[in-house]
C-alpha cells in the first residue's frame, strides 16, 4: 500500500494513525452530555406552555422565573447522572468479557464489533433525545449509553493490542502515547466545539454529529484491519497470529460462561431497577 512494506517504519506509523482514529470520535462523543448539561436539564418551552395553559385556564402565561429552551430535554439531576452511571458501570464490567473475546477471536473481529457498538450506542442515544416529552426518551438514551459503554472501553483494549503487535521492541511507549493523545484530543475538542455547534444547529444535530464521529472510527476499523491483514501476511506471521487466537482452551471458555451470564443478568436487573426509579 502506497509503496510501503510491512517492514518499513512508515507502514507501522500508518497503522498507528488509523488505530488512533478508532477512539477519537468515541472520546469526543463520551463527554457530550457534560458540555450540554444545561440543555439536558432545562425544561422544554412547549412543556412549560402546556403546563401553564392547563393551570391558568388557557391564558398561555409562562412562569416568570423558569428558564426554558426549544429543544431541551427537561431531565432531573438523577436522570442526568444516570447517563454517566450506566456508562461507567457497563464499561467496568464488560471489558473483562471483551478481553477474553478478543483473545479468542482476534483483533479484526474485536475492532469491528466494538467500533460498531460505539456507532450503534451513540445513534440510539441521539434517537432517544429526539423523543423528548415522551416516556421512551430516558429508556432509549440509557440503552444507547449502555451500548456505547460496552463498545468504547472494549475498543481501547483491541486498540492497545494492535499497537503492541506493530510496535513490539520498537517505539512502543511513544505509540501508546500517540493513541492516548488522540483519544484525549477528541475530549478536548468536544469541550471547545460542542456548545457552539449546539447553539448554531440545535441539540439533535449535535448528538447526531457525535454519532457520525463514531462512524469515522468504524470506517477507520476497515482501514486498520486491511493494513493489519496485508502487513501480517508480508511479515509471514499470519499462521502464528491465527494460532495464537486459538490458544484459549475450551475448558476456560466453559469456565467463563457463568461470568458472561452474570454480566447479562446484571444488565437486565440494572435497567429494571433504574428506569422505573428515575423515569
Amino acid at each position: 500500500m502506497l509503496g510501503l512494506r510491512a517492514t518499513d517504519c512508515g507502514y507501522r506509523f500508518l497503522v498507528l494513525f488509523f488505530n488512533c482514529m478508532l477512539t477519537f470520535g468515541s472520546y469526543f462523543c463520551f463527554d457530550m452530555p457534560s458540555v450540554l448539561q444545561s440543555q439536558f436539564q432545562e425544561l422544554n418551552c412547549d412543556s412549560i406552555t402546556n403546563f401553564t395553559n392547563h393551570s391558568s385556564g388557557g391564558n398561555g402565561s409562562i412562569i416568570s422565573n423558569q428558564t426554558c429552551c426549544a429543544d431541551c430535554l427537561g431531565m432531573t439531576a438523577d436522570n442526568y447522572n444516570l447517563l454517566y452511571a450506566i456508562y461507567a458501570w457497563t464499561n467496568a464490567v464488560v471489558v473483562i468479557g471483551a478481553g477474553f473475546l478478543i483473545d479468542k477471536l482476534g483483533n479484526r473481529v474485536g475492532v469491528f464489533l466494538f467500533s460498531f457498538l460505539c456507532v450503534l450506542g451513540s445513534s440510539t442515544f441521539a434517537l432517544g433525545a429526539m423523543l423528548r416529552e415522551t416516556s421512551a426518551m430516558l429508556p432509549l438514551m440509557l440503552v444507547g449509553r449502555l451500548l456505547f459503554g460496552s463498545g468504547n472501553g472494549s475498543l481501547t483494549i483491541v486498540q492497545n493490542r494492535i499497537t503492541a503487535f506493530w510496535f513490539k521492541d520498537k517505539e512502543l511507549a511513544m505509540a501508546f502515547g500517540f493513541t492516548l493523545a488522540f483519544s484525549r484530543l477528541g475530549s478536548v475538542l468536544n469541550f471547545f466545539l460542542t456548545e457552539n455547534f449546539s447553539q448554531l444547529y440545535g441539540l439533535n444535530w449535535t448528538l447526531w454529529g457525535g454519532a457520525m464521529l463514531c462512524g469515522l472510527g468504524f470506517m477507520s476499523a476497515f482501514v486498520v484491519s486491511f493494513l493489519d491483514i496485508v502487513g501480517v501476511r508480508q511479515l509471514g506471521q499470519d499462521v502464528a497470529v491465527a494460532s495464537e487466537s486459538k490458544k484459549t482452551e475450551s475448558y476456560r471458555y466453559q469456565a467463563f460462561l457463568p461470568v458472561l451470564l452474570a454480566v447479562g443478568t446484571d444488565h437486565h436487573v440494572f435497567l429494571q431497577w433504574s428506569i422505573p426509579l428515575y423515569g
